[in-house]
């Protein structure tokens, strides 16, 4: 009996923005304790994703966090707003900026094209390195839902720089 290879992303179509949308409304809605979620999009679609879960979720108290530039620490921030304004979701927008700049910092610094493209804990934004250190105190401290609204290569970035984080 000869085995077949079976390609599943050759197989399937890709998914709609209205299955991706789909399914994270029904997760928000399932989870009610902590959880991380990291939404694939431009910003118009993140922008449009914001308001449908207003809508769609009048229940959830919907907060946001616009990361402005590069961003080293968030707990703090997000600490802050729970204070003045509690929520259910945190969506937050704009860790694309602190990966940019930590690789420039790398061509700045003298690194050789080896070390850049090549994946290893020697290099790790901080931002990443604060999420994953502070995951727990995120945890326990927030019991909401942070919903990350990010570019595609952010996802990629993820997956071979922080693939524990996203467990």
């Amino acid at each position: 009996m000869m085995a077949n290879s079976f390609g599943w992303d050759e197989e399937l179509p890709p998914e709609t923005w209205e299955e991706v949308y789909g399914a994270l409304r029904r997760a928000l809605q399932r989870k009610q304790e902590f959880g991380l979620f990291f939404v694939q999009c431009s910003k118009s679609q993140g922008e449009k994703v914001v308001a449908d879960l207003r809508r769609d979720l009048p229940q959830q108290r919907i907060q946001e966090l616009h990361l402005q530039g590069e961003v080293t620490t968030l707990y703090d921030q997000i600490a802050t707003l729970w204070q003045e304004h509690p929520f259910d979701v945190l969506v937050l927008e704009g860790l694309e900026a602190s990966l940019y700049a930590y690789e420039d910092v790398k061509r700045f610094s003298g690194w050789s094209s080896e070390e850049i493209y090549t994946y290893s804990w020697k290099g790790v934004p901080k931002i990443l390195n604060h999420l994953n250190q502070q995951r727990e105190h995120l945890q326990n401290d927030f019991p909401a839902r942070f919903v990350f609204l990010v570019l595609p290569f952010v996802v990629d970035y993820l997956i071979q720089r922080a693939a524990d984080f996203l467990d």
